[in-house]
């Protein structure tokens, strides 16, 4: 009887926490955090607040830290609005070089955000200056962020045994982080990929046709890849397992193992055409810049056509 009891409680309390872990219940409108919103909001009701359970938005970034450098300048800015019950997933890429309004610097590259604050408070004081900067520029609020750097997306890759990645155009690699890669090409098409080769592709930009802009294709290429990967049947079990060994791919992040096991949990039937891609619009132009005082290529969004996409595609 005593055992009996025992095992009631335990499977009582094992439903209780899986219905707790689904995302409808989990990520809340109350309970999702918002770290960043756009400038001018105040007060403490958040700027455009989450439309229903289960839909918060992501920031991942990745920075380019070498030994050398004191401090880290983000190399890819990825806004992911997640709508777990309807099951999607609007990306929006920004490129590293869009030009900005930094407070107290001016107009200067998003990029610099991260580099400028770390070298004054630290990695916390970077990561929240990249936050409110994307805020700003997109006019949304910000709920998770989850940053690492290229030999933590290598490990990422590798622990969940390579991805399969669509590669949308030739890629030839002109400065990869392992000498033995120089000028190797992989052609456009379908590929399986280990994390020291994603990582290569990924960072690849000068000998593409379309620049930073087939960049982000290939990073949208790399995100999918992981997902399916991660997500197949056979490696679903793993899951939990991963979620613990994740941190310490990672820079840093809010995300809680709870959060991330939640997001598994919503996403387990995901489908690549679930994902819908856009990039920030507008043009290329050198301009003077006051952090370095010297003309540099800016990318200079187009504000009522980045309005219009954050309004059509990430707004319920």
């Amino acid at each position: 009887m005593g055992g009996a009891a025992v095992l009631a409680c335990l499977i009582g309390g094992l439903a209780y926490a899986y219905h707790r872990l689904q995302p409808a219940q989990h990520f809340t409108a109350t309970q999702v955090p918002v770290v960043a919103k756009p400038a001018g909001t105040g007060g403490s009701t958040p700027a455009l607040p989450i439309p229903h359970d289960g839909t918060f938005n992501l920031l991942l970034l990745g920075i380019d830290a070498r030994a050398q450098d004191q401090a880290s300048r983000t190399d890819s800015i990825v806004l992911v609005h997640v709508d777990i019950p309807k099951h999607d997933y609007e990306v929006l890429s920004i490129p590293r070089d869009s030009r900005v309004d930094l407070p107290g610097y001016g107009e200067t590259k998003i990029t610099h955000a991260n580099y400028l604050a770390e070298l004054k408070g630290g990695e916390q004081a970077g990561i929240q200056a990249t936050l409110q900067a994307v805020s700003n520029l997109t006019g949304v609020s910000i709920n998770y962020y989850a940053e690492t750097d290229y030999w933590g997306l290598q490990d990422i890759v590798d622990a969940i045994g390579g991805i399969p990645m669509e590669v949308p155009v030739d890629v030839k690699l002109t400065h990869p982080w392992y000498h033995e890669d120089q000028g190797m090409v992989i052609p456009k098409g379908e590929h399986f990929l280990d994390g020291k080769m994603v990582t290569e592709i990924v960072h690849e930009r000068y000998s593409l046709p379309d620049g930073e802009f087939d960049r982000q294709r290939l990073q949208e290429a790399a995100l999918v890849g992981i997902a399916k990967q991660v997500l197949k049947p056979e490696n679903v079990p793993k899951i939990p397992s991963l979620v613990e060994t994740l941190p310490k791919y990672l820079v840093t992040t809010n995300l809680t193992q709870t959060d991330m096991l939640s997001l598994a949990l919503g996403i387990k039937d995901f489908e690549a055409g679930q994902v819908h891609y856009y990039q920030v619009p507008g043009h290329s132009a050198m301009m003077m810049d006051p952090v370095v005082g010297q003309q540099l290529w800016y990318w200079i969004p187009d504000r009522q056509g980045l309005a219009s996409i954050i309004q059509e595609h990430f707004m319920d």
